[in-house]
């Protein structure tokens, strides 16, 4: 999940990097390379894809491409650290989502560590000049925040999925749905993709294909409360990312952040491995 991580961060870069070539046209080669690359690996034999739950696939497709659609808008129209800081709020929903639907405990600990990793997140996003606050978003910040909460609908069904499906059919069938749902949009894009623009497009759909398929994995292990604050490391690379490529400011309450998101997901993970030693024996075996 940590890995994870990583690679989305490296595919946020290059979609600020892609602004211009405009947000639909790089979900669209996004869900083209990475269909591609998961269907070559099955006709080579390396896969085997199977659909056995197709109406969650299907649900899954849907809620994965608008999340990620948005995902991109958010990232082209309010810059990477903080359209990203945005997006990745999603796992308070995601958390309270599977505890209604999947039954999955939600403990006070959980809870505390969850509202402390978003605690963090929002003081990442905090900018003194603009007077950030929680109750005053503009348009494309309430975008993002409802990208949030579909990406939490997104990671619940992955984990339901796994009961009955593996990664490589999860991902591929959210590849396909999700081009068809920018495939129209895509086209009527207006300006030139240049040479640039294809190995950004290609890069994209490369690390995010990657990262998507370690995250799928993950789900499979760990409950979605745990692998999604595992994830919120992403807005914290991505804050780095955007101070250190695209000179985006950094201050003390970005730092503190920082501290907060990485801590949690830290105390989390001990938590966790504490919990098994006690059920398995002081040797862990």
């Amino acid at each position: 999940m940590a890995l994870a991580s990583v690679f989305f961060c490296m595919a946020g870069c290059l979609v600020k990097s892609g602004s211009h070539i405009g947000a639909y046209r790089m979900a669209f080669f996004r869900f083209v390379i990475g269909m591609g690359l998961i269907a070559a690996a099955a006709m080579s034999g390396r896969v085997k894809l199977v659909f056995n739950n197709k109406k969650l696939l299907f649900l899954r497709g849907v809620a994965g491409g608008i999340a990620i659609l948005i995902g991109f808008l958010s990232i082209t129209k309010l810059g990477l650290g903080k359209g990203m800081v945005l997006i990745c709020s999603y796992p308070i929903f995601a958390s309270i989502i599977s505890a209604v639907f999947l039954k999955e405990r939600l403990r006070l600990f959980d809870i505390g560590a969850i509202l402390t990793a978003i605690a963090g997140i929002y003081f990442i996003a905090y900018e003194k000049q603009e007077g950030f606050s929680l109750l005053v978003f503009g348009k494309y910040e309430l975008l993002a925040v409802l990208g949030a909460v579909i990406a939490g609908i997104a990671v619940t069904l992955i984990r339901r999925l796994h009961d009955t499906d593996d990664s490589m059919s999860i991902y591929f069938s959210q590849c396909l749905v999700g081009m068809w749902l920018v495939l129209g949009p895509s086209f009527s894009s207006e300006g030139p993709v240049g040479l640039n623009g294809v190995f950004i497009l290609l890069g994209i759909g490369a690390t995010v294909t990657v990262g998507q398929l370690l995250m799928t994995e993950g789900f499979k292990y760990v409950p979605v409360k745990t692998g999604s604050l595992l994830l919120m490391i992403e807005p914290v690379l991505c804050y780095v990312a955007g101070v250190t490529i695209f000179s985006e400011r950094l201050t003390l309450s970005s730092v503190c952040g920082s501290v907060l998101v990485v801590g949690a997901c830290a105390v989390v993970l001990t938590h966790r491995r504490l919990d098994r030693q006690v059920q398995t024996g002081v040797s862990g075996v």
